[in-house]
């Protein structure tokens, strides 16, 4: 667990000196696909020097679904990194599929935390209506009756709250979270400390908003379990890890149900190590997520042993 702490905190630390990279070489008005990536931090440095960069394989708005995958899939992001940040390694594997595959930014942030390359910081509740309407938007264009949602840390709260209180259970047909802080998290009292100190909560309320949303016990939280956390006619998928320092199984769980599977890593790859950031850079991840969204066609996991941020 030391290992993967400190792992965590290098990446911070990684994040934070390269935000000050010089970005003189990129046009900000053109958006490009980058390059496949196989580690997070890979993926964070190019999109920092590409800060238009979206993953290859997303929001091609002439895709047509085919009838083996009939539903697009939207990929929900996590707190503060971009679409590229977190989708490069997803996004090409999907599209490779045969899936339509799209992605947004969202909850943009202001004043400190202004950039190209932040988001999701702000109000969920906005954040679930920028959603909202950008599944609108996907729908349309593709003709589908409904979308999937894929969703990793905060892009799985924010989708619960759209299903459940803006009209979207009947626009989503699987919404899976990789690390989805369903019931809102403490990460070990933090959040909680934050919330209950008037001077710290205004600030963070100020700068990031979807820090007080997130925090177990929330109005958000409450308000989006107004009802049942799940809806009869959504499926859901869970996918989370024991060794999470941010989001714990009791965290990410939603009630049991006929259309709800709720799945422990370690219970199909007892030796998988990793911690928050690397869901959306690990072949395990990713295969329990395709194979999710396509049972039918669910392919044996190759369990091995994996740490991690880097390959």
């Amino acid at each position: 667990m030391l290992r993967l702490k400190v792992c965590a905190t290098a990446v911070c630390a990684f994040v934070s000196g390269l935000t000050n990279l010089s970005t003189a070489n990129a046009d900000p008005n053109t958006v490009m696909q980058g390059p496949p990536q196989r580690d997070v931090l890979s993926a964070v440095r190019y999109a920092l020097e590409n800060p238009k960069a979206i993953p290859s394989g997303m929001n091609d708005f002439s895709c047509k679904p085919a009838a083996a995958h009939p539903y697009p899939v939207v990929l929900v992001n996590g707190t503060f990194g971009n679409m590229y940040m977190n989708w490069s390694m997803y996004s090409p594997q999907l599209a490779a599929d045969g899936y339509c595959v799209f992605g947004l930014d969202y909850g943009s942030g202001s004043g400190p935390i202004s950039s190209p390359f932040w988001h999701q910081v702000g109000s969920m509740r906005s954040s679930a209506r920028e959603l909202g309407d950008f599944i609108e938007v996907v729908r349309g264009a593709t003709g589908a009756a409904k979308v999937d949602l894929v969703g990793y840390s905060q892009g799985g709260l924010v989708p619960l709250y759209y299903i459940n209180q803006l009209g979207g259970a009947d626009e989503v047909d699987t919404m899976i979270g990789v690390a989805p802080p369903s019931n809102g998290i403490a990460v070990y009292g933090i959040l909680p400390w934050i919330a209950s100190n008037q001077g710290v909560s205004a600030a963070f309320d100020s700068a990031i908003p979807a820090v007080q949303d997130v925090t177990a016990g929330s109005d958000f939280v409450r308000e989006t379990a107004s009802g049942g956390l799940a809806r009869p006619n959504v499926r859901y998928v869970t996918i989370v890890s024991r060794t999470d320092s941010v989001v714990q199984l009791g965290d990410a769980h939603l009630p049991d149900g006929p259309n709800v599977t709720n799945m422990a890593i370690q219970d199909q790859c007892a030796d998988y190590y990793g911690d928050h950031t690397t869901y959306i850079y690990n072949e395990i991840a990713l295969r329990l997520v395709r194979n999710s969204l396509d049972l039918a066609n669910a392919v044996p996991l190759q369990c091995r042993l994996v740490l991690p941020l880097v390959n």
